[in-house]
């Protein structure tokens, strides 16, 4: 017996059909030059803050300068010397003090070469600390965020600080004895030019609030700065306009 079977009829669907031309048709991507490709990527990578409704924010506002902003620099060479100077000075000492002097008084008691290694020993640290500890080797400005934009806002800030000066911070950084960075929040306000320790101190601010502050086994505030040539790299002009801001408001 033949039998014989009749075709049927196939529908495709539309989607089903889309998805086979999609699947044979071949793809063309336009050609991107590598500055764009650049470009999408560094977009891509831009922080965003997170909205509040949940939606994507607009990428985080950039500064031109930080919120520190180191408006004075004394030079490497100038702070590496006076950092070695100082270390120097606490090697001596401890020779002096604890191998030679030991040594005269077992032999000879204290007699006038006992002395002059005590001199020896006490006397270079006495003197570079009392001459260096005013030294400032780095100064930073606290910038509001509207003075961080640009240039042109900095020196605007910067224009209006003797009505700004109760608030205006600055973070002046000496060295310790073993030259050690202490940075001390002055207001720019408390400060005043003198002219103390042979010339060496020519700006200086009352710390008797602050130093009451403190423990009796605490560092005493620092109250006495020497500032000389500046040599910022970063902006140039702003600390010599705080230091005439200084000179107007002691007059």
């Amino acid at each position: 017996m033949l039998f014989t079977t009749a075709p049927r009829n196939v529908q495709l669907r539309p989607m089903g059909l889309r998805l086979c031309r999609a699947s044979i048709a071949p793809r063309f991507v336009s050609p991107r030059s590598p500055s764009q490709i650049l470009c999408r990527r560094l977009a891509s990578t831009t922080p965003t803050k997170p909205a509040a409704n949940g939606l994507k924010a607009a990428p985080e506002r950039k500064y031109m300068y930080p919120e520190r902003l180191c408006i004075y620099h004394a030079g490497t060479g100038r702070v590496t010397f006076l950092a070695c100077l100082k270390l120097s000075t606490i090697f001596v000492f401890a020779f002096f003090g604890f191998v030679v002097t030991p040594t005269y008084i077992e032999k000879t008691g204290w007699g006038d070469t006992t002395l002059r290694t005590v001199a020896a020993a006490v006397g270079p640290l006495l003197i570079v600390g009392y001459l260096t500890s005013p030294f400032v080797s780095f100064m930073h400005l606290r910038l509001p965020p509207f003075a961080r934009v640009s240039e042109e806002t900095l020196r605007s800030f910067v224009k209006r600080l003797p009505a700004q000066a109760q608030t205006t911070e600055l973070d002046i950084t000496t060295m310790s004895a073993i030259a050690k960075p202490r940075v001390s929040k002055v207001k720019l306000s408390e400060l005043r030019p003198a002219n103390q320790r042979l010339g060496i101190v020519n700006y200086v601010r009352d710390t008797t609030a602050e130093n009451a502050t403190r423990k009796w086994y605490n560092f005493r505030a620092v109250g006495k700065f020497n500032v000389q040539h500046n040599k910022s790299p970063r902006v140039r002009g702003v600390w010599e306009e705080i230091a005439a801001t200084i000179t107007k408001q002691a007059a």
